[in-house]
């Protein structure tokens, strides 16, 4: 096995029969493996149904359902083809609900309890006796992990309520209100590489497929955008004022929509389901991000100590509530989603105004001046709070002010600048 700073080189190939490739002694490493099927072009079926209407000269109301369903899309962590599967288990009398067994599976497999239970038998020579039952009875025990890539079985769902106001030019004005009421369901297919994504596929249990269909992690089901652009009149008042007056053009984009979902934070018990099932979420580097299984959520219990969008002193207080969630029981993998609805990031509003006006001089010379702000009215934008595990302690420094644990906002930087403009000017002649 050739080694790169005491890594292991991962081989990744297509069609690769991990049973065929050595060593079969030594110590276990993952492996890497393009799906035969990889790259089939993923097959998106969308449909539309609308009303437009003229309610006055001018202005134009419309509203549509929009819908679309995909499959076949890149999937990185829909197939573990080294997992323990509940066949494995009955086949040599183990029950996950049973603490004994639990225990043996865990235990190594030179241990007195895996002799006890006549689980001490290497699955071929050389299988080194300082590894755990649990990876003895794997499909191939020389590896841990045999991530696949790009396998496509990606599914997703969308529906929509789509309205759209327009005022087409007239007396200075034109503006254009677009609003979407949407759900986006996804099971495994947030992105083709979760290596580079901002949100990365998020599967509990991947011989359970159906049970992983739930909102996406870009969900957002409300959302606002409204441009507007005003050129003001020329007065009938004294000339002076008409001149300076006349001719300006305000213009805005602002951009409301809701927060990004939180992922659910992962269980802490996790340490049996993570060496049944090593990885959640794979990328084309052969690593892991995620291990294990979700935390379930705990009915009654609010998610958030404050209201992400309201006004809070992020130095005094953590913003999730811990008790929202607990363990599965030992053994056992989540029936949590990975993301709910109600369990949000702040919302991150854009608005930007601008005020320009053209001054002609002859019909060749022109001055060009424009003066734009983005995020015109200083909202601040907060760092995402910590929200990986539930079980990571909430930490205070002596001053009382919180420095780490489930719940935390860093408040060293934030999302967005201040209100910030430019003023442009251009001579054209």
């Amino acid at each position: 096995m050739q080694l790169k700073d005491g890594v292991p080189i991962v081989p990744v190939w297509p069609n690769f029969d991990p049973g065929q490739y050595p060593p079969k002694t030594g110590p276990t490493f993952f492996l890497t493996r393009i799906d035969p099927n990889a790259g089939r072009p993923p097959r998106i079926s969308m449909w539309s149904i609308g009303l437009q209407r003229e309610i006055f000269k001018n202005l134009v109301v419309e509203a549509s359902y929009v819908g679309n369903r995909g499959v076949w899309w890149s999937s990185s962590s829909m197939i573990d083809m080294n997992r323990i599967t509940p066949q494995i288990l009955a086949k040599n009398g183990l029950d996950l609900n049973k603490s004994e067994d639990r225990t043996l599976l865990t235990s190594r497999l030179d241990s007195p309890l895996a002799a006890q239970r006549g689980f001490n038998k290497p699955p071929y020579a050389g299988f080194p006796t300082s590894l755990t039952v649990s990876q003895s009875l794997r499909p191939f025990p020389m590896y841990t992990a045999i991530n696949t890539l790009w396998a496509p079985l990606g599914n997703t769902w969308y529906d929509s309520l789509q309205a759209k106001v327009t005022k087409r030019y007239s007396k200075g004005l034109d503006f254009t209100t677009a609003f979407s009421w949407q759900k986006e369901l996804t099971v495994g297919a947030e992105t083709e590489d979760p290596a580079f994504a901002f949100v990365t596929p998020s599967i509990n249990d991947v011989l359970n497929r159906p049970m992983n269909k739930y909102i996406s992690g870009f969900s957002q089901p409300l959302r606002v955008v409204i441009a507007a652009n005003y050129t003001f009149p020329t007065l009938n008042t004294n000339k002076l004022v008409s001149y300076a007056v006349r001719n300006w053009t305000f213009g805005t984009v602002l951009q409301y929509a809701s927060g990004r979902p939180i992922r659910v934070p992962y269980a802490s018990n996790n340490q049996l389901q993570a060496q049944l099932s090593i990885c959640t979420s794979v990328n084309v580097f052969g690593g892991c991000t995620g291990t294990g299984t979700f935390a379930n959520r705990v009915a009654g219990e609010p998610l958030f100590t404050q209201d992400l969008n309201s006004k809070f002193d992020p130095n005094k207080t953590f913003v999730l509530n811990p008790k929202a969630w607990t363990d599965p029981a030992p053994g056992q993998f989540s029936t949590s989603a990975a993301y709910y609805s109600d369990y949000r990031y702040m919302r991150l509003p854009s608005e930007s105004m601008s005020l320009g006006r053209i001054f002609r001089f002859s019909e060749r010379a022109s001055l060009h001046i424009r003066i734009e702000f983005n995020n015109i009215f200083n909202r601040t934008y907060r760092n995402n709070p910590t929200a990986s595990n539930a079980g990571q302690l909430q930490l205070f420094n002596a001053a009382g002010k919180p420095t780490s644990g489930f719940g935390y906002i860093d408040t060293g930087s934030v999302q967005a600048q201040p209100r910030n403009g430019q003023l442009v000017a251009r001579f054209q002649f």
